[in-house]
């Protein structure tokens, strides 16, 4: 049976989908109590390893949402944000580097939200059979990277600790400006970079998204990688 924590405003905004849910064999617990401890950091750690899913109610907004991504990602918890709200492409990939994991109707048919839920629990099975251990002070350019995956990472590397706008991005990744077509490669590369360094061993968040600022390199990513020899050469035939 899976278990799924809905996290809202309005307990009762939520009976007819907590319905459907159950409806489905899952065991529900919709509050609004744990959203609020969660965004005070009042939540004990292990309390969340109880639940296979969290959905984030469309009752919360934008940037209480982010907020608890922010609090709530880890590789065993599946995140999904309850909306009706029709997202162009570049912010789905906006809202998944953040660490969302899908999004799910406010008013799906029970079909729907049947193939939904099972589609996300197939990918996070799928995600944590790839999980290596944990390996430290791994030379970037031995990880077997893309052209793209590789550059991005050391670019983000070199500018430690410090948030790197999308556009300076485009303009070192492929020495132009930006456009709707980078744009869409940058988010992309993003979130395959992510999953194969998580992969690879890396631990915790790995890079960091803003909105309004770009990315950079989560502090504790540092410790983890370097940039070998190679990479004076790596640079110039690039």
């Amino acid at each position: 049976m899976t278990r799924i924590l809905i996290l809202t405003k309005n307990v009762l905004h939520e009976v007819s989908f907590e319905k459907q849910l159950r409806h489905l064999g899952n065991e529900v617990f919709t509050s609004l109590t744990i959203f609020e401890n969660i965004m005070y950091d009042q939540l004990p750690r292990d309390f969340l390893s109880m639940f296979h899913q969290v959905i984030i109610s469309e009752t919360i907004d934008n940037k209480e949402a982010i907020k608890l991504i922010n609090k709530l990602k880890q590789p065993s918890i599946i995140l999904l944000r309850k909306t009706d709200e029709c997202l162009e492409e570049n912010r789905c990939l906006e809202w998944k580097e953040l660490g969302l994991t899908d999004w799910v109707e406010c008013h799906p048919t029970l079909e729907t939200l049947r193939d939904q839920l099972i589609c996300d629990q197939v990918e996070l099975a799928n995600s944590t059979l790839l999980h290596c251990p944990t390996k430290k002070s791994i030379d970037i350019l031995s990880l077997p990277l893309s052209v793209g995956e590789s550059r991005l990472l050391t670019i983000l590397y070199q500018h430690q600790k410090v948030f790197t706008s999308r556009e300076d991005l485009c303009v070192e990744m492929w020495s132009k400006p930006k456009t709707n077509s980078t744009m869409s490669q940058l988010s992309t590369l993003v979130k395959k970079l992510k999953r194969k360094l998580e992969e690879f061993g890396v631990e915790g968040e790995i890079i960091e998204t803003s909105w309004g600022q770009g990315y950079r390199l989560a502090e504790q990513t540092y410790s983890q990688l370097y940039i070998g020899d190679k990479y004076e050469s790596f640079v110039h035939e690039g």
